[in-house]
């Protein structure tokens, strides 16, 4: 993790923005359950495009190559038919591939987690450090590692419906110094 946070350094576009970044999700609440739904803080990836791969006419299961603004392409295999509902323009429903948010990634010490290793941050003293900026570039080391995300589904209202997969969608950013701009940080309401 060092030499990726020492690569970011040198880029200034991300050490200027990664502090509102950082900023945004310091912010947010932690998940919670109110009137029978889950509320949600998460990164939202948009889809893109969605496929359904050919020759599953009688199956009950789906797989699906399935884009999103972001992220590397992505397998989705699922009882659910997602074509049906695709491209959006037809029935104006909107298709989203979330990162749940995790506090852990602020990377702050919490005296009640039982382990926090420092061995991939910079050495305090060492040229350029800075203990704040070293936090917030780490930050964007993070998110740009894979992750379990959840696919979800727009319903009426704007709430939104998980959509349930075989298998653990595991999906990662394209590029990694472009993480900060394409973080789309929200609150989302799920049945």
């Amino acid at each position: 993790m060092r030499n990726l946070i020492f690569k970011l350094r040198n880029n200034s576009m991300t050490v200027q923005s990664a502090p509102k970044l950082y900023a945004t999700l310091q912010e947010l609440s932690v998940p919670r359950f109110a009137n029978a739904r889950l509320q949600l803080p998460c990164i939202a990836f948009p889809l893109t495009e969605v496929r359904r791969r050919p020759g599953q006419d009688g199956d009950t299961c789906f797989t699906y190559d399935i884009k999103a603004d972001g992220l590397q392409d992505l397998l989705v295999t699922t009882e659910d038919r997602l074509v049906e509902f695709w491209p959006a323009r037809r029935t104006q429903q909107t298709f989203l591939l979330v990162r749940p948010w995790n506090r852990h990634d602020l990377g702050l010490i919490n005296s009640a987690d039982e382990t926090h290793s420092t061995e991939d941050w910079p050495e305090p003293g060492s040229p350029g450090y800075n203990e704040q900026t070293t936090r917030e570039l780490r930050l964007i080391v993070r998110l740009g590692q894979p992750f379990g995300g959840l696919l979800l589904a727009q319903q009426w209202g704007g709430v939104y419906k998980r959509i349930a997969s075989d298998n653990n969608i595991i999906a990662q950013v394209k590029d990694m110094a472009s993480v900060v701009d394409m973080m789309d940080v929200r609150m989302l309401e799920i049945l």
